[in-house]
């Protein structure tokens, strides 16, 4: 699947405005089920570690954010291969957001995944010192993320908030404590399973609690600008 020009230009405008754009129905459903189904193993094995404290990958209680790669030999196939890591429309979004400031490559891949038990993460950028040296520097867009979610995001199972428009502000104004606000409107994702986003990697966002039985699984592949990338 590619993307027409017209729409390109629409979801790079999105992007601009608001630091994410939103891919509805991207990803046939029935190749995620089948990827999901997948991908089961590796989850239970994993939480089943962090519930034991033999794990570095927590993102707090309940809640992991685990590398692929060591996995890859496991998971490829048509969907991770074509879909995930590799997806064409995507690419084209990114290629257009990124391709200006020179060549990207391509970055991790990881999925996160929220279970019963988790809390709010705090408000965070996923841009570090390495990728912008200046703190007060006027962000450039360097970094991005793909996510896919693997089940319908919603107000009980952890879905991800955003504050739109913030990843236009210089890193140092993202070490503040946002918690302290007396009024902070954060937008939900209404993600269905098939939709896909692809964020400013210096955009605040969050994690929000499980309340349900299930885990909350979201796939990550991360893009950066060649010049940006250690």
């Amino acid at each position: 699947m590619s993307l027409a020009l017209g729409d390109l230009d629409l979801l790079v405008r999105e992007f601009r405005l608001n630091g994410f754009a939103v891919l509805e129905g991207l990803i046939p459903v029935d190749l995620l089920a089948d990827f999901s189904d997948q991908l089961q193993p590796v989850l239970r094995g994993e939480y089943k570690q962090m519930v034991a404290g033999h794990t570095e990958r927590s993102r707090g209680a309940h809640r992991l954010a685990i590398d692929l790669a060591p996995y890859e030999k496991v998971l490829s196939g048509q969907f991770y291969d074509d879909v995930f890591t590799h997806n064409p429309a995507a690419e084209e979004l990114v290629d257009a957001i990124l391709s200006p400031q020179g060549p990207w490559r391509r970055g991790w891949t990881q999925v996160e995944c929220a279970w019963k038990g988790s809390d709010f993460m705090g408000w965070h950028s996923d841009q570090t010192p390495e990728d912008t040296p200046d703190p007060l520097e006027p962000n450039k867009t360097i970094r991005l993320t793909f996510n896919i979610p693997l089940v319908d995001f919603t107000w009980a199972n952890g879905s991800m908030q955003v504050i739109p428009g913030s990843h236009l502000l210089p890193r140092a104004f993202h070490s503040y404590q946002f918690e302290k606000l007396p009024r902070l409107h954060a937008h939900s994702l209404p993600l269905r399973r098939g939709d896909a986003i692809i964020r400013d990697g210096n955009m605040l966002h969050r994690g929000t609690p499980n309340l349900t039985d299930e885990p909350r699984p979201m796939l990550d592949q991360t893009y950066k600008s060649v010049h940006n990338s250690t």
